[in-house]
């Protein structure tokens, strides 16, 4: 778990954005999970900006997770906001890209879709996630088991009510359906972005306890080429 700090979100987002398109620069097929929220819109923009539409006409992306009950249409969904700041702008056609169907009546079936085609690549090649205050990936929230691979989760309170961020009026969430973090292990390059003081004390608990699904981020612990890219916010506590 290699950290690395920079001064403000914009350069943390061009640091993130560049490793990324050297990435697809140098294995044009790459898998990507990707995941959505405030820091990554960042770096997605930052990729527009930098990147030829060319570089990820070959790229497989697969969204990190999706609240359970929530459509792709709206502003909250992890497909709406990757679509919206990073795909669409590229020119990536939607046959290079997977979300989950959150809507779904089988959502067991929509697992083991996400799972199948993830064995078919051999794993990700690169997968960016935030962090909650509570330390949740994706939306796996503490006391989901490491060796998870796609699962539905019930969501923590506190990711219920800072969830809110995303929508323009009240919204039910109740459940998840996320990435498991076997798959996250599993992933040739593992990156956890964070900004602000508000993430400066779960990840001080991240950098200090040892591997728990109590804290499902210290499983950055455990892979083996993975980094933290924070700002200088976020860094206060470390």
């Amino acid at each position: 778990m290699q950290l690395q700090t920079f001064q403000n979100p914009e350069q943390l987002a061009a640091h993130t954005a560049q490793y990324i398109i050297d990435l697809v620069r140098n294995k044009p097929n790459a898998t990507l999970i990707l995941t959505s929220g405030d820091t990554p819109v960042l770096t997605y923009k930052k990729i527009v900006e930098l990147a030829q539409p060319a570089d990820f006409a070959k790229v497989t992306v697969v969204g990190l997770d999706e609240w359970v009950g929530i459509p792709a249409t709206s502003e909250g969904s992890c497909r709406y906001i990757v679509e919206d700041n990073l795909l669409k702008p590229l020119g990536v056609n939607p046959s290079q890209y997977t979300f989950f169907d959150s809507m779904t009546d089988d959502l067991e079936s929509e697992c083991k879709r996400v799972d199948d085609l993830l064995f078919s690549k051999g794993g990700a090649d690169l997968i960016i996630v935030g962090v909650g205050v509570n330390g949740h990936i994706g939306l796996n929230e503490p006391g989901y088991s490491f060796d998870n691979y796609c699962h539905v989760s019930e969501l923590a309170e506190v990711t219920i009510s800072i969830g809110q961020k995303y929508f323009k009026e009240s919204t039910t969430l109740t459940q998840g359906i996320t990435i498991g973090l076997k798959h996250l292990l599993e992933t040739k390059v593992a990156i956890l972005i964070a900004t602000g003081e508000r993430k400066a004390e779960v990840l001080k608990q991240t950098f200090d306890q040892e591997p728990s699904v109590e804290l499902p981020s210290t499983v950055f612990k455990l892979h083996t080429n993975s980094f933290v890219w924070i700002d200088e916010a976020a860094a206060k506590l470390l």
